[in-house]
């Protein structure tokens, strides 16, 4: 026979573990799931990550990071790391998908503009209903995004500039024209200051830093408008001081440039990263963390 005292201590384990199991389900839980809903006639997709510190009453800041054309969300989300970023820093962070991996940024590139795609539309659908279902802080709303995404980020700055804090593109261009030929195109003027931070490189062959056609020539003859016009645009809109503060590394390779006094507290900053290319800056890589860096803008910029 099993003695009572064996028996005693079979129960206390069974309820010590059944006790464990409902204090960690009771806890709060990191989630990262794919969201789907109908819009503009299509199914629309994005991929949302909640940090384990969101407890439902606190509100978080919201991240929306852009993938570039022909790129998954998959690789955007490892090559940015904003999902560790967010458990990190107490973010929720969102990947919306673009149509056939690409975004109706305006001008020139990608089925979602040849579809005339209502992306800016999709991206505020996104934000209403993450609103709707988390404590999402309103001023703190931020969208970053590389090359076609930095595109679309740039777009929704200037069309969503009520619900949008900042943003922080990364090789990108605010318009450009198709061709040649084809008429230019531009983001429209926001209607409130938005603050900007700007990475790009002087070697990039697919969004030339200095204008025009990308040196790459399986781009086609797309022509960008440069750098020095997207900070022009964001510097007057957001009546920043025209006389930057720049500061060089000692390698000569980063040159941040600030223009600072903009209205509502808004800064446009730039960081022209000279000989590189194409990609996300890190610091694996030889350059700046421009995740790191962007998230410490984030974070000193909410709107006013």
């Amino acid at each position: 026979m099993i003695s009572r005292k064996i028996v005693f201590v079979l129960i206390a384990v069974v309820v010590a573990l059944s006790v464990g199991i409902v204090v960690y389900m009771l806890q709060p839980q990191a989630v990262y799931s794919k969201e789907t809903f109908q819009f503009g006639g299509l199914v629309r997709t994005y991929y949302i990550h909640i940090p384990l510190s969101y407890d439902r009453k606190t509100s978080m800041p919201l991240v929306i990071v852009l993938h570039g054309l022909t790129e998954s969300v998959e690789d955007i989300e490892t090559r940015t790391a904003f999902t560790p970023k967010s458990d990190k820093e107490g973010f929720i962070v969102v990947y919306p998908e673009g149509v056939v991996a690409s975004w109706n940024a305006h001008y020139g590139m990608g089925n979602a503009h040849a579809q005339n795609i209502d992306d800016v539309g999709f991206i505020r659908e996104i934000i209403n209903r993450l609103e709707q279902k988390y404590v999402i802080d309103p001023k703190r709303i931020y969208v970053t995004g590389l090359s076609n995404g930095a595109m679309m980020a740039y777009r929704l700055a200037a069309e969503l500039s009520d619900r949008i804090a900042a943003i922080a593109p990364v090789a990108g261009s605010i318009g450009g024209q198709a061709n040649e030929s084809a008429i230019l195109e531009r983001i429209p003027e926001p209607s409130q200051p938005v603050s900007v931070i700007i990475f790009h490189g002087t070697n990039d062959a697919l969004v030339n830093y200095y204008g025009g056609f990308p040196s790459d020539i399986s781009v086609g003859k797309r022509v960008d408008l440069s750098v020095a016009e997207a900070v022009a645009f964001w510097v007057r809109c957001d009546g920043c001081s025209i006389s930057p503060l720049n500061e060089t590394s000692s390698d000569g390779k980063v040159i941040k440039s600030v223009y600072s006094g903009g209205n509502n507290g808004t800064e446009v900053v730039l960081y022209t990263l000279v000989g590189w290319v194409h990609d996300w800056p890190k610091q694996s890589l030889g350059v700046i963390e421009a995740t790191d860096i962007m998230w410490d803008f984030f974070e000193s910029h909410p709107k006013q």
